[in-house]
């Protein structure tokens, strides 16, 4: 009986091992625990969830994916390497113009470089948002190194915007000294629970 009993729990051990983690979960959005971006596997880094106003109504939630996840928010804004951070809104509508005015915000609150030519790049980025993003709407922003930062909406690339610095003001917003949400920001931080 012990003998039948000791390969039983070896195999089932071994079972549990060879199961991959589970994907991240947070206010009823599910994100896969890796994600193909250009050439490379990124892995989930975290998750988080915007809140505005004094009433914290949700946004959104966002979650990171980096090549070499990290929890150190100046090495997330400034690795020159393969990473996106992925939106779902859950929470009421958003006018196109209140997400251009967002990523604006934390543009000029997190970049001290603002050059014309920066400003140029990140007023296209913008651009590429036209309609308003409902419930259940995703956008991400993924960055390859040598291509740019490419603009997904509903899963579908709207446009890329080449510049290491452009990726950098982008991940500043969420990741910066000020980002839009320090609470989402601490959250990601922390990692998959």
């Amino acid at each position: 009986m012990k003998k039948a009993f000791f390969p039983s729990v070896c195999l089932f051990l071994a079972a549990l091992v060879a199961v991959p983690a589970t994907a991240g979960e947070l206010a009823g959005v599910s994100m896969d625990d890796t994600r193909q971006i250009g050439e490379m596997t990124a892995n989930l880094t975290g998750m988080g969830i915007r809140t505005r106003t004094f009433l914290k109504v949700k946004v959104y939630v966002a979650g990171l994916y980096m090549e070499d996840p990290t929890d150190d928010p100046q090495q997330i804004v400034s690795a020159d390497e393969t990473k996106g951070i992925f939106i779902q809104a859950i929470g009421p509508t958003m006018k196109a113009e209140a997400i251009k005015d967002a990523l604006w915000t934390g543009f000029d609150a997190n970049t001290d470089d603002r050059s014309e030519d920066l400003q140029k790049r990140m007023e296209t980025v913008t651009e590429f948002f036209t309609e308003p993003a409902k419930k259940g709407d995703s956008f991400a922003f993924t960055y390859v190194p040598g291509k740019g930062t490419t603009v997904l909406v509903n899963n579908e690339a709207v446009g890329t915007v080449p510049g290491e610095d452009l990726m950098r003001a982008v991940f500043a917003i969420w990741f910066g000294d000020k980002p839009a949400d320090a609470g989402l920001k601490e959250s990601v931080l922390r990692g998959v629970e």
